[in-house]
């Protein structure tokens, strides 16, 4: 696996990878995550690797107190700051430490971030740590361990025991595989995850949170917005092998 360092540069330097990020719509790509992250009017809510903005953006819009973080200054400097509208802030800053304090707020979550993460289990870590007790944590990622991600048959039998394990054996302790990733900015590489160095899955993902305090309160394998395809993905065995990850959970107090 490349070293965490090329990862990080790849992400901090290249311009084309956020130009493109900026060319998604919004209502295909964002819009059930941007649903599911506000919380009630005038609530605090972070966007974990924001990119550039879109969702920050929309939620200021909204009247939410919006804040996003990312690992790019050129995610930040050269696009999210420039279409920045009231009530939205952006902050360069690694999702490993977030400039934050303890328990401040109303609603944390990241979309197609932990799969880019050598080091996802710290992601969420964190993430738990600023989330208020009985606050929101919304997670949004691909299940690459689903076979549609397998770039060939060897590797969709290798995916799918891997899944079915993790499924069917409770008691195993939440890790997640990584593996290499394809590091440049064609649109075939950010459209198939091809870049993403982590295999992440809906139990590790599930698993981890709950380690950490967080009591699910929904669970779904699509991360559209067609009403029909997203009772299905509710379904419970469809929820952990469908293609996506959507987890929404309450921080629970401690000692509850």
């Amino acid at each position: 696996m490349k070293p965490a360092s090329d990862i990080n540069r790849f992400y901090r330097t290249n311009e084309e990878y956020f130009s493109r990020l900026g060319e998604k719509e919004f209502r295909k790509w964002f819009s059930k995550y941007h649903s599911h992250l506000r919380s009630h009017d005038g609530s605090l809510v972070l966007d974990v690797g924001c990119g550039v903005g879109q969702v920050v953006n929309r939620l200021a819009g909204d009247g939410f107190a919006a804040i996003g973080v990312d690992i790019s200054p050129i995610g930040i400097k050269t696009y999210a700051r420039r279409k920045r509208i009231q009530q939205a802030s952006f902050i360069v800053a690694s999702c490993y430490k977030m400039p934050f304090r303890d328990n401040v707020f109303n609603s944390v979550g990241c979309l197609g971030v932990l799969e880019h993460l050598d080091n996802p289990e710290l992601c969420m870590q964190e993430m738990t740590r600023v989330t208020m007790d009985y606050g929101k944590v919304v997670i949004a990622s691909p299940n690459l361990l689903c076979p549609v991600y397998a770039g060939s048959f060897k590797v969709m039998l290798e995916n799918v025991k891997m899944l079915l394990k993790r499924i069917f054996r409770s008691g195993e302790s939440a890790a997640f595989e990584h593996r290499e990733p394809v590091l440049h900015d064609s649109e075939r590489v950010i459209e198939k995850d091809l870049d993403a160095v982590t295999l992440t899955d809906s139990v590790t993902v599930r698993r981890l949170l709950t380690q950490r305090g967080v009591k699910m309160t929904y669970q779904s394998s699509y991360l559209g917005s067609r009403r029909a395809i997203e009772v299905l993905s509710t379904l419970p065995l469809l929820r952990s092998i469908g293609g996506g990850i959507f987890l929404v959970g309450r921080k629970m107090a401690k000692g509850l």
